[in-house]
């Protein structure tokens, strides 16, 4: 078994939701705000959190291309109608 393999009937990590995400990253800030970690912890859990961080954005992206699909396939236009774009404009 190569290093990178799945056990056998292991199942492979499902993404995590958008909440469980910014959970996550609440609580890497609240320790790095607390300033009790030492300097090497620290920078471990900065990169942690931004990572986290490139998640969520990747989420929120993902939830906005749909708005827009959904926005799109309800008037029948070809037009995609940006997320803050004017009431009027929808």
């Amino acid at each position: 078994m190569s290093p990178k393999s799945e056990p056998r009937g292991a199942q492979p990590e499902a993404p995590e939701a958008y909440e469980q995400l910014v959970s996550r990253l609440e609580k890497l800030v609240g320790e790095l705000e607390g300033g009790g970690l030492p300097l090497e912890q620290s920078l471990e859990r900065f990169a942690e959190g931004m990572k986290l961080a490139g998640e969520a954005q990747r989420k929120l992206d993902e939830a906005e291309r749909r708005i827009e699909k959904l926005v799109r396939a309800a008037d029948g236009g070809e037009e995609a109608v940006p997320l803050d774009a004017p009431e009027e404009t929808r």
